[in-house]
């Protein structure tokens, strides 16, 4: 890996935790606070009232959706959680992927945080997702808290287990990077998964040899200057990727799920199709899923 992308050139300094005051966004607060208190960053809280709201509101009140958001974002700064972390507060408007990718440049964010409501079926197809939108497009790494991960206090937060996905084609160099340097920090259990997609990747009756390949080259993407504190596993599974992905991490009781986004072969289509993997992973996984593009 280049210089750019070593695990030692990984830092969190600034944390931006994005809400729309949902169940879901109460648990990501959760994982926001807690990164914030372990690495001493600040922790910018934003709600963004969408533009396509505010545009339809009508007198007496147009200001109602602003107003709102701001009296709950007061009430969320005064929880117990976030006593003794550096946090800032913030309501915009506009359109919220734009607005947080604007903030995300200005306030030289390490790290996003947010929930997702997981939503399927038609419904996503139609509305498609705020969450994958920011995935897709976020400069730096996003975590997401998706709507089957259980709710914890800080002091549950623990990072022992952190499964890293690769389809070992796409960049990702940059999102092993942050994996080994949490799994370092943390002084968690790492495990590399590739899984070969039947039948594009195995030819049939051959899947040995796909698979020893694969598990080759999985090896090779550690670096040599990886230290011995990190306790790694490698393995490599045949069939769809969302599925094994889901399956490896349950069985091993990931903590997190760090993974680069898999994209379409059609542009713009990935944050609208319900049956990629990305989607299938950040609304089905039972812990957090940590999306880094090269």
């Amino acid at each position: 890996m280049s210089p750019a992308v070593t695990a030692s050139s990984v830092s969190l300094q600034n944390i931006l935790f994005a809400t729309d005051f949902s169940p879901c966004s109460e648990t990501a607060l959760a994982y926001g606070a807690g990164l914030s208190r372990r690495y001493d960053a600040t922790l910018y809280m934003v709600s963004v009232v969408p533009e396509e709201i505010t545009d339809y509101v009508q007198p007496p009140d147009p200001f109602y959706f602003r107003h709102s958001a701001e009296k709950k974002m007061t009430n969320l700064a005064g929880l117990e959680l976030l006593q003794g972390i550096k946090h800032r507060e913030l309501v915009k408007e506009g359109f919220v992927s734009e607005v947080l990718s604007e903030l995300v440049d200005r306030l030289e964010i390490d790290l996003v945080v947010l929930g997702t409501h997981g939503r399927g079926g038609i419904k996503k197809l139609v509305l498609g997702s705020v969450a994958e939108e920011i995935v897709d497009s976020a400069p730096c790494p996003v975590l997401t808290v998706g709507p089957h991960v259980p709710p914890k206090s800080v002091s549950e937060l623990k990072l022992g287990r952190i499964l890293y996905t690769t389809d070992l084609v796409h960049g990702s160099a940059r999102a092993l990077a942050y994996a080994l340097w949490l799994a370092e920090q943390e002084h968690a259990h790492l495990t590399l998964l590739h899984v070969l997609k039947m039948p594009s990747d195995v030819p049939l009756g051959y899947p040995e040899p796909e698979k020893e390949q694969a598990m080759k080259r999985l090896v090779e993407l550690l670096p040599p200057e990886t230290t011995a504190s990190v306790v790694t596993e490698f393995i490599v599974e045949i069939g769809a990727p969302g599925e094994h992905i889901l399956k490896v991490a349950d069985s091993q009781g990931a903590d997190l799920i760090v993974m680069a986004p898999h994209h379409t072969s059609f542009a713009g289509l990935s944050a609208h199709l319900p049956w990629v993997t990305p989607h299938q992973v950040l609304c089905h996984a039972q812990c957090p899923v940590l999306t880094i593009r090269d």
